[in-house]
This record gives C-alpha cells, structure tokens and sequence, in this order.
C-alpha cells in the first residue's frame, strides 16, 4: 500500500467516525427502533442504511454526484420530499403510544428496502457521501484505490455506529416500561428528528 493510501486512512477513520456518530435522521430513527423493538428486530433497519448509501457511495464514485450538484431542480425537489417525508415519520412517532397494534401506527420496524430508500431523502447521508467521494479520494492512478478504501472504511465505522445508537434505544427502553414513559420518549425523538429539518436546506 502507498504512502499516501496510509496517510489518507486516519482522515477517514475520523471524518467517517464524526459524520456517523453525531445525531441525525438515521442515529434518531435507530435509537428509537431499538427502544421500540429492540437490537435483533432493527438489524434489518442497520443492513438498509448500508444498503442504500452503498448504493449511493459507488453512484457518485462514478461521476453522476457532479450531475446532482449540477442540477439545482433536481436538488430542491429532493428537500421538499425529504422535509415531507421527514414530518410523515415525526408524526408517525409521536403518534406511537404503545407497541400494541391497535395504538399505534409503527407495529413494525423499518425493512431493508425502506431504510435504504429513505437515504435517497436523508440529507445528512447525501452530504457524508459527497464529502467523502470528493475530499477523501484521491486523484490519478490512486482514485480508485483510495475509492475503494474509502467505501470499505465507510461501512465499517457506519455498522459500528448504528449499532451503539440501536443498542442505546434498547437500553432505555428499560425505563419505558410504562405507555406515559415510551409516549414522552417517543416525542421527544420526534422532535429531534424534526429538528433536522433545517440540514435539509443548509446542504
């Protein structure tokens, strides 16, 4: 491996540890799967995240990342589908009372299709992506290699965090024994899902 292939590994280490670990839409969404359903029942949840910005990573390693940054249409439309869709699951959320069927609205965590789609709208996930295709990778014969790193380092670090945040969510559902408790907690991560709204317009 080159010398630089081994300088660029602390940087991504960090920058995907940073971007992975800090709360956004997916972290709040996991903790609230694991508190809801437990570590098991949201690995599906986990295995759709990487899916999805797999899918997204190796599309914008091949260029098309300049075309969606190239197209402002493209760009505002992709906000007001993620703002809509972001308050449709806030409110799905805060609606969910208890894990009974009849109260509650989310009897079921994410799959692996909805979890991965949801990252096509996830404007935190759109942002690492880019940021890591772009100022991660480096350019001539080395692209690919440093490409290819970068995507494997990406996952490694992304599974790891998702993992402490699903984790996490069970680990205060000890304390949501009760509908009142797991309602208050259910709202409160419905406002911190809303309350990454604004990404959507910064990014």
């Amino acid at each position: 491996m080159s010398a630089e292939l081994l300088t660029l590994i602390p940087a991504l280490i960090l920058f995907c540890f940073a971007a992975a670990f800090t709360p956004g839409p997916n972290n709040i969404l996991l903790t609230y799967s694991g508190a809801n359903f437990g570590v098991k029942r949201s690995l599906n949840h986990v295995i759709g995240i990487r899916v999805g910005m797999t899918a997204i990573h190796i599309i914008m390693l091949f260029g098309l990342g300049s075309l969606f940054l190239a197209l402002p249409v493209l760009h505002a439309t992709l906000q007001v589908v993620a703002s809509l869709y972001i308050v449709y699951l806030a409110v799905k959320i805060a609606r969910t009372s208890t894990l009974k069927k009849q109260d509650s609205l989310l009897v079921e965590p994410m799959s692996i299709k909805q979890a991965a789609l949801f990252q096509i709208v996830n404007p935190k996930s759109l942002t690492m992506i880019i940021s890591v295709c772009s100022a991660l990778t480096l350019p001539g014969d080395l692209y690919w290699h440093s490409a290819i790193m970068g995507l494997i380092i990406f996952n490694i670090v992304g599974i790891c965090c998702a993992l402490f945040w699903v984790t996490t969510g069970k680990y205060v559902s000890k304390y949501l024994q009760s509908p009142q408790s797991l309602k208050r907690f259910n709202l409160i991560m419905a406002v911190l899902l809303l309350g990454c709204l604004p990404l959507i317009f910064i990014v």
